[in-house]
């Protein structure tokens, strides 16, 4: 099966990846990893475990990556994920981050040039440094290729454009996840 990273830290927000984790699970495994193994509490206070620690991490092996927002103290000076998404980037692979998890494209070098959406207002984008200004559009998701940023609140349109980058989106799955209708309940009523 094919391999998806899941990038989590303490805090990251759960609820901005659950869709798109959904919707990939029956073609690809999602690999969660963080710089230690140790639990990881996410936003909403559910603990995961990671799979893999970043520096276990062969990005030949995975389609892409996914990085959730959170609080960026906890990965602001996390230089082997800043790597592993520089790498997958040059490889032409998914890169994709939501609301303020688009700061370690920023920090890896991966949004140069690019047009990118993030939630971070832009006293906070120019106290970090490390984003282009020029490049910055206010939409719900951005997408420059391979590369794929979300505001924190259209986590549903994150997921879409994932699952269409990836070849795994169905007109089934999109109304589903959209709210438009579920198929299933609509064939049992019949």
């Amino acid at each position: 099966m094919k391999k998806i990273l899941l990038a989590i830290y303490d805090s990251f927000s759960e609820f901005e990846i659950t869709v798109a984790t959904a919707m990939l699970r029956g073609t690809h495994q999602i690999i969660t990893a963080a710089d230690s193994l140790k639990t990881i509490t996410g936003e909403s206070g559910l603990q995961f475990v990671p799979h893999l620690m970043y520096q276990q991490v062969d990005p030949t092996e995975y389609d892409g990556i996914i990085i959730p927002g959170g609080d960026l103290i906890h990965v602001k000076d996390t230089l082997e994920l800043y790597d592993i998404t520089k790498t997958l980037h040059e490889q032409n692979k998914l890169t994709a981050a939501i609301c303020s998890g688009t700061y370690v494209l920023a920090k890896a070098g991966v949004l140069e040039g690019k047009p990118y959406t993030v939630t971070l207002h832009q006293k906070q984008r120019h106290f970090l440094g490390c984003f282009e200004e020029v490049n910055f559009r206010y939409g719900p998701v951005v997408k420059a290729g391979h590369i794929i940023t979300a505001q924190g609140h259209a986590y549903v349109d994150f997921a879409l454009a994932v699952a269409e980058k990836l070849g795994t989106l169905t007109e089934y799955s999109s109304e589903f996840y959209k709210g438009q209708r579920n198929r299933l309940m609509e064939e049992s009523i019949k």
